[in-house]
Order: C-alpha cells, then sequence, then structure tokens
C-alpha cells in the first residue's frame, strides 16, 4: 500500500504543481514538498522495506500540510484540506492503529479549532474568486483526496476480509486437529482400558489357582494364610476392574471403589452375622500410584478387624471417614471399628501391622493408633 500510494502522490502531485504554478505558487511549493516526500519514502522502503515508519511519515507529513495549509493560505478555499484532514486520519487508523488514529485526530481537533477561533474570519474576508486553472487543481486534488480515501476504505475491506478468511482457515486447521486429538485420545483410552481388563483378568485367573490350591490343603493355618493373599490380589484386581469400568481411566472414585472393596472383603470372611459398614467420603479421586497401597491398606485393616476386634455379634461395625483438607494438599482418613482389639499371638502378628507401615510410607503419610482405631494423613500431589 506505502508503494501504491508513494507512486500515485508522486505523478498526481508532479502534474498538480506544474499546472497550478502560474497562478498559484505557495500550492506548488506545497504539491513539490509532497512530491519530495513521496520520493523520500520510495527510497527509505527499497532500502529498509520498513513500511509502518513510511506510514508514519505519510501521517504526520499530511497531517501538518492540511493544517498549514488550512490556516495560512487564507485567500484560497479549503475544500480540499479539510477532505485531506478526513484522509489522513482514516489513514492513520487503517494504516497504523488505534492509538495512531487518535493522536492524529486529536492534532487536527487542535488545529480546527484554531482555524475556527483565529482565521475563519479573515478567510472569509480574503479569499477571492477562483481562476479556471485553480478550480481545476482544486477539483483535482479534491478528487484525488476522495479517491486516497475511498482506496483506503477499500483496502481496509481487503484486511478485514483478508483477515477472516485467515482466521477461517485457522479454525478449520484447528479443528481438524482437535478432532485428531480427540480420535486418537478416546485409542488411547480404549488401549489403557483394555490393558486394565486384561490385568484383572490375569489376576483372576491367580485368585482361581489360589483358592484351587487351597481347597487341597489341610492345614486350617495354611489356608488362612492362602485366604490373606487371595484378599490382597482381589484388591489389586478391583482396582484394575474400576479403571476399566471408569469414563477416565487414569483415575477411580475412592468411595465407590471402598463400598465395593469392603463388601467383598466382608463376604469373603465367611462370618454368619453381616458386619455393618458406615462409610463418609466425598467424591475423592485417586491415581493408580496412590490407590493400589491405599486399597492394600484398607484391605489390611479391615482383615484385621474381623481377625482381632470383632467376636461374631450382629452389632459389629467398621466405620471409615475420608476427607481432603482445606488446602487439597492432605487426604485425612480415620478407621475405626466397634470391637474389642486382641493383640495378636507374637508369632503372627508382625507382618500384618509391617505392611500397614509400609503402605503408609508408600503414600506418604502418617498415622496414629489406638487399638484398632487409625487416623491417617496421607500427602496429595499437586496437580
Amino acid at each position: 500500500m506505502a508503494w501504491r500510494l508513494s507512486i500515485t502522490f508522486i505523478f498526481i502531485f508532479s502534474i498538480l504543481a506544474v499546472a497550478i504554478y502560474p497562478v498559484a505558487l505557495h500550492s506548488t511549493v506545497v504539491y513539490s514538498s509532497i512530491v519530495v516526500i513521496a520520493i523520500g519514502i520510495i527510497t527509505f522502503l527499497k532500502l529498509s522495506g520498513k513500511s509502518r515508519l513510511a506510514f508514519w511519515i505519510y501521517a504526520v507529513s499530511g497531517s501538518v500540510f492540511a493544517q498549514f495549509a488550512l490556516n495560512n493560505f487564507l485567500e484560497t478555499a479549503h475544500y480540499s484540506d479539510f477532505i485531506w484532514i478526513l484522509s489522513t486520519i482514516i489513514f492513520a487508523f487503517v494504516a497504523i492503529g488505534k492509538i495512531p488514529g487518535m493522536i492524529v485526530s486529536l492534532f487536527h481537533m487542535i488545529g480546527l479549532g484554531i482555524y475556527i477561533a483565529f482565521n475563519m474570519d479573515t478567510h472569509f474576508t480574503l479569499v477571492h474568486p477562483q481562476s479556471i486553472m485553480e478550480k481545476i487543481a482544486l477539483f483535482s486534488e479534491m478528487l484525488l483526496g476522495f479517491l486516497t480515501i475511498i482506496y483506503l476504505l477499500n483496502q481496509y475491506l481487503v484486511f478485514q476480509n483478508y483477515s477472516k478468511n485467515q482466521l477461517r482457515t485457522l479454525n478449520e486447521n484447528l479443528e481438524e486437529q482437535n478432532e485428531m486429538v480427540l480420535i486418537k485420545n478416546q485409542e488411547n483410552i480404549t488401549l489403557v482400558k483394555e490393558v486394565h481388563h486384561r490385568v484383572k483378568n490375569n489376576l483372576q485367573i491367580i485368585i482361581s489357582l489360589l483358592r484351587m490350591q487351597r481347597s487341597e490343603i489341610e492345614n486350617e493355618e495354611a489356608q488362612n494364610q492362602f485366604n490373606v493373599a487371595i484378599n490382597r490380589i482381589l484388591t489389586m484386581s478391583m482396582i484394575h476392574q474400576k479403571l476399566y469400568q471408569e469414563k477416565e481411566p487414569s483415575n477411580i472414585n475412592i468411595k465407590d471403589y471402598l463400598k465395593d472393596l469392603i463388601h467383598e472383603l466382608v463376604s469373603l470372611s465367611n462370618r454368619n452375622v453381616p458386619i455393618r459398614i458406615e462409610l463418609i467420603a466425598n467424591d475423592e479421586y485417586a491415581d493408580l500410584k496412590t490407590i493400589v497401597p491405599f486399597g492394600l491398606l484398607i484391605n489390611e485393616l479391615v482383615a484385621n478387624s474381623i481377625k482381632h476386634a470383632f467376636n461374631g455379634n450382629d452389632d459389629d461395625l467398621i466405620r471409615i471417614e475420608l476427607k481432603s483438607s482445606n488446602d487439597k494438599k492432605c487426604l485425612n482418613f480415620s478407621y475405626s471399628d466397634n470391637g474389642e482389639w486382641r493383640e495378636p499371638k507374637q508369632d503372627n502378628s508382625g507382618f500384618g501391622l509391617e505392611l500397614i507401615d509400609i503402605l503408609t510410607e508408600q503414600l506418604d503419610g502418617s498415622y496414629k493408633r489406638n487399638g484398632s482405631a487409625y487416623s491417617f494423613e496421607i500427602k496429595q500431589e499437586s496437580n
């Protein structure tokens, strides 16, 4: 745009400068100055290619020439000056930006105020009838001003349409990429779910093999040890089952998992009297790294309650409360039962309690214990 404007100005104002010279020397000086500026801008563009600075020069010089002519050449008609004032304002907004456009507008408002306050009355008394050549020059200059405005507005619309087309193309590309990402993400989710499903099936096979092996053992203590191992594997199997069923396979709803896990553990305890479960938990979620040791921890706590606290009464109760701290950095977890804790024999008491210590350490937590009542504080990784 800077090139086309410069060439047009050189051509038109050179003709006007020569044509108006015999009747209006001051107009010739202005027109010649514009030609010199246009030639300088073409040279500058060829050497540097910085069109924005060229636009600034046009906006400033055009504004100064228009206001200079308006407030100094009082004996001539100023119709073309008002057109050039409007042209420079539009040019500043279209070619440079909003703030330069506001600056140029403010400059012209001040100049028009000076003209109206100090020069307008003098202009009306000094203006004389225009000669044919002056009228031709005035008409040519006004026509050029109108053509400049039309050109600037047309360029603005061209830029707008170009921007819209570019934005539309960009949006279409983004939509295609987003669709590809969604498809790929769905494929990955399906694959991850299938992996969890296969792991769950494999663990179920191991559980079945252990149960078959247990049925061939007559020693009651050995059978109990098999039951403990089966429950621990079942805990991990249910984790993978939950991950397979969740919409987002990277996280598990802890509350739902605890309900299913405790119900399964109690049903496998071979008790004639059911155990009541009181579970208080919000919809907390945990990833695979957290839920595996957490599930094994619950398994050990429930197993200890059944083995060392309950007497087979119909009022046996397990109470679990789970909630996050206010800053979401810790998971507060309490476990208790209403049984009477009986310390196990020394020959078989160590592993279960030691496993609770190990699992709590894996969860980067700590706990306090009073009989079969536990209070845990587990750190949560920030997202």
